[in-house]
């Protein structure tokens, strides 16, 4: 069942903004991260502060990435509602193509791998 034009518009357009706010704390998250690795010396070596790191690192990563699959989602129940008018148009073609489960698939992958390779220079 496809909805008003305007609601998917708006519904899209919120869901389109929440995701891009994530890409900020995933960038500080990861960024404190990598200033942490290259300029803390010897402070590494102490467990507390690998604890610390790591669990900021995993936390934040796995908030992220949920949250972010969330919309991935959202953006698939979005295709499927889409109205006639976007759909026709070149963008709900565009759209309509998206492999939205690659990307999913993509969103966790990737920050996984990004932070076994930070718990590995931590550790």
């Amino acid at each position: 069942m496809n909805m008003q034009e305007s609601t998917w518009l708006e519904i899209s357009g919120q869901r389109s903004r929440a995701a891009s706010a994530f890409l900020i704390p995933f960038t500080v998250v990861h960024s404190t991260v990598l200033v942490v690795i290259a300029f803390a010396g010897d402070a590494l070596t102490d467990s507390s502060v690998q604890l610390a790191v790591a669990g900021v690192v995993i936390i934040g990563t796995i908030w992220v990435a949920l949250s972010f699959d969330g919309e991935l989602a959202n953006f698939a129940a979005l295709r499927d509602d889409m109205p006639e008018d976007v759909a026709s148009s070149s963008y709900g073609t565009l759209f309509s193509k998206a492999p939205i489960g690659v990307f999913r698939v993509i969103g966790v992958v990737f920050p996984a791998v990004m932070v076994v390779l930070e718990l590995m220079a931590i550790y």
